[in-house]
């Protein structure tokens, strides 16, 4: 479960999937009502597993609010015994002593996002001063290495290639290997921008070439984790079902009024599936259970129609074009980009992935 604890922020990156933000805070009672609805779901869950992923905006702006949830999921969880997960995504801008000590104690997955070196990074993340804030998040890389020297997890990096900076996407990644010492990289490329072939092209030769960095750093037993390879491996190598993610089914995204959406892709009224007072609209979930194609000559005439993930991306589908029958073109090309990468790389990546590196 996905809890949207605000929509604010100090920073307004240019990026945001959020776009302007309305400045709402999530209520104690509707995370309350939140909480309670993923325990009862995950009682039908044999693995008797409960993720609770922390976001705004900037959550730790809301700090105490996080805390009273903390709290409340501690409590709820005394008698039931689920096995629990907690992860945050920050800005680390705001980090300090006594939010690092919450997210240690408490085994939180760290995310953090930084999109390379100083001046690209300060391209679109910046304060509302337009201020760059790559100088803010350096200051406070000690916390960062203490969270990793204390609980023993890496901080995942996530890097946005977007129209104004995919042409520093090698030298980025290079970056935040070699000089912050980034052990888990998560790249993400803007699926808000129309991209052109050519711009994609160059995007997939930049790929090119951090992956011979992550085979030299492999090779030198200073591997690192990059999406991108994980991405590579699962969409080739391992069988799924159409609408695999389960995102409504098995996932949950709350935003801070209590509305329930399957994901933060596409988040259109109209493709709510509830919210805390009424619950989840049966319809609804019955609708996302019964996905297994969709309605598209092209698609099912391509040779990698059973691999592709692109297809069975509904809620992109629908906030890029509007009709789930049709696939983002972007998520289509890269699709196509790394079932040829892994073809053409095929004996590095059997070494690599059978051999032991960084936590990904």
């Amino acid at each position: 479960m996905t809890l949207e604890i605000n929509q604010k922020c100090n920073l307004k990156c240019k990026y945001c999937y959020l776009g302007e933000k309305a400045g709402t805070v999530m209520s104690l009672e509707t995370a309350k009502k939140s909480i309670d609805l993923a325990f009862q779901k995950a009682e039908i869950h044999r693995d008797r597993k409960i993720w609770f992923d922390f976001i705004g905006g900037e959550a730790l702006l809301d700090f105490e609010l996080l805390n009273q949830m903390m709290s409340y999921i501690l409590e709820q969880n005394k008698d039931k015994r689920f096995n629990l997960k907690f992860s945050m995504t920050s800005n680390a801008t705001v980090l300090n002593q006594r939010f690092m000590d919450f997210l240690i104690g408490n085994k939180f997955d760290l995310k953090i996002s930084i999109d390379g070196y100083e001046e690209v990074h300060d391209l679109n993340r910046i304060t509302h001063n337009e201020r760059g804030s790559f100088n803010k998040i350096i200051k406070n890389w000690d916390y960062i290495a203490d969270y990793e020297m204390k609980t023993g997890k890496y901080v995942q990096v996530t890097n946005v290639v977007t129209r104004n900076n995919y042409m520093f996407f090698y030298e980025s990644v290079k970056f935040l290997v070699e000089e912050l010492g980034v052990k888990i990289i998560d790249t993400a490329i803007d699926l808000f921008v129309d991209w052109t072939k050519e711009e994609l092209e160059t995007i997939c030769s930049h790929i090119y070439r951090i992956y011979a960095l992550y085979e030299r750093c492999f090779n030198e037993r200073r591997a690192f984790g990059w999406s991108f390879v994980n991405e590579v491996l699962h969409s080739v190598e391992e069988k799924r079902k159409f609408y695999s993610c389960g995102a409504g089914i098995i996932s949950l995204y709350v935003r801070t009024d209590g509305t329930f959406f399957s994901c933060s892709t596409h988040m259109a009224q109209e493709e709510g599936l509830g919210d805390v007072d009424r619950g989840l609209n049966p319809q609804k979930i019955a609708y996302l259970k019964q996905l297994n194609s969709i309605d598209n000559e092209t698609c099912l005439a391509c040779e990698i129609y059973e691999l592709c993930e692109a297809k069975s991306c509904i809620m992109q589908s629908l906030d890029t074009n509007g009709d789930v029958n049709i696939p983002d073109p972007t998520l289509c090309y890269m699709q196509k980009f790394k079932t040829s990468f892994y073809y053409d790389n095929l004996r590095s990546l059997k070494k690599i992935n059978e051999g032991s590196y960084a936590n990904g």
